[in-house]
C-alpha cells in the first residue's frame, strides 16, 4: 500500500470511529445506545459513516486490483467481469418491480396507483430502500472502479501494440 492509500484508510477509519463514538455518547447521555444506531443514516454522523464506508470500499478494491496487476496477473479477471454484470441486477429488479406495479398497481398513502404513476412510485421507493441498505451505492462504486480499471488496461494494451 502506498502512503496515499494508508492516509485514506486512516481518514475513512476515523469517520467510522466518529460514528461509533457518537452512538456511544448517545448511550452515555441517557438516550440509550440503540438511539444512536437507530437514527442510522438520517443524522449527520450517519452521512459520515456512509461516505467513510464507501471510500474504504473503493480504496481496498482499487488496491486489490493494482496489487493483482503488479504480481503479473491479469488486471481484470473473469470474476471481475461477472461481478460487474451482477452489479446491474438491483437496478434491473427495481425496473421490473416498477413495470409490475404499473400493471397491477401499488398502494401509496390512501390510494392505489396504476400506470406511469405506479411505475415512478415503485422505482422511487425501491431506490430508497436499496440506498438505505447500501446496495446501490456499493454497486455504483464497483461499476466506476471497474470502468476506470478497464479503460486503463485498454489504454495500456493499445500502447503496447504500437
Amino acid at each position: 500500500m502506498n502512503k496515499v492509500e494508508k492516509v485514506l484508510i486512516g481518514v475513512f477509519g476515523l469517520g467510522i470511529l466518529i460514528f461509533l463514538a457518537y452512538c456511544i455518547t448517545e448511550g452515555i447521555t441517557g438516550f440509550g445506545l440503540a438511539h444512536g444506531f437507530e437514527k442510522g443514516y438520517c443524522s449527520e454522523f450517519g452521512v459520515i459513516l456512509v461516505v467513510s464506508c464507501l471510500g474504504l470500499f473503493a480504496v481496498l478494491v482499487s488496491h486489490a486490483m493494482r496489487n493483482r496487476k503488479n504480481k503479473g496477473k491479469k488486471a481484470i479477471t473473469n470474476a471481475d467481469r461477472i461481478w460487474f454484470r451482477l452489479s446491474f441486477v438491483p437496478f434491473l429488479l427495481m425496473l421490473l418491480y416498477g413495470v409490475y406495479s404499473a400493471f397491477f398497481g401499488i398502494d401509496f398513502l390512501w390510494s392505489r396507483s396504476y400506470g406511469l404513476d405506479a411505475f415512478l412510485i415503485a422505482v422511487l421507493f425501491g431506490g430508497i430502500a436499496l440506498v438505505v441498505v447500501p446496495v446501490l451505492p456499493l454497486c455504483i462504486v464497483w461499476q466506476v472502479i471497474y470502468l476506470i480499471r478497464r479503460r486503463k488496461v485498454k489504454k495500456a494494451e493499445t500502447a503496447a501494440l504500437q
